[in-house]
């Protein structure tokens, strides 16, 4: 049985509201990013991958969020998205959602623990 893989993200107080840090994974043995971000003072993760085409959320400009700091914006075409949910609330992709990715933030930090994701440098 695989241990349980957990790669770090960052110290706690290092994520402040609005602000995002992002990873590079292993995502289903494919290489992708995580987004770890932190909004009304929750820390959640999602694929850096836009669900209108396939590019990071962050692929033109080094932020995530729209210029109110509410809803997730991906830097390409504009898409929006709802933090809490994923859910894109712009018409062409209303009611998709971004891939979720499973955070711990405990004592030492924050840690990402979602069994499809593992570090860059790990093989099979």
């Amino acid at each position: 049985m695989r241990r349980k893989t957990r790669i770090w993200v960052c110290h706690s107080a290092d994520l402040k509201e609005a602000d995002y840090h992002r990873v590079d994974v292993l995502y289903s043995q494919k290489p992708s990013s995580v987004i770890v971000f932190r909004h009304n003072g929750e820390c959640l993760a999602y694929r850096n991958l836009c669900v209108h085409m396939p590019r990071e959320l962050d692929c033109e400009a080094d932020m995530i969020f729209d210029a109110t700091g509410r809803l997730l914006r991906c830097s390409m075409h504009g898409i929006v998205y709802e933090p809490k949910t994923g859910t894109s609330v712009s018409e062409i992709c209303w009611g998709k959602k971004l891939t979720p990715v499973k955070v711990e933030e405990a004592d030492d930090g924050i840690w990402i623990s979602d069994k499809r994701v593992r570090p860059m440098d790990e093989q099979g």
